[in-house]
């Protein structure tokens, strides 16, 4: 998906079987080197491995920071992994 600087974006979260959708903006998702992925352990159903990506935009109430995997990136939409059965979908 195509990331635009100021642009707003829908975003639904997904944790546990619950959904909730909101609004972002300010969406940015940057490629984490191998030095700075193995600074971060996370579980999920694979078990323990590196994160791929970091991303970050702010919502209504402040800026979030989320290290991850990129799940899906498609022409409609970017899912972001964070482990533990939680993930992030951006949509334009």
């Amino acid at each position: 998906m195509e990331i635009l600087p100021k642009h707003y974006y829908k975003v639904i979260m997904r944790a546990g079987g619950h959904q909730r959708e909101g609004r972002c903006f300010d969406l940015r998702v940057q490629e984490l080197s191998p030095e700075e992925s193995l600074q971060y352990k996370v579980v999920d159903e694979r078990g323990a491995s590196e994160p791929t990506h970091i991303v970050v935009f702010r919502d209504t109430e402040h800026p979030r920071i989320y290290i991850g995997w990129v799940k899906e990136d498609s022409k409609e939409r970017l899912v972001f992994n964070l482990g533990g059965g939680k993930e992030y979908e951006f949509r334009p």
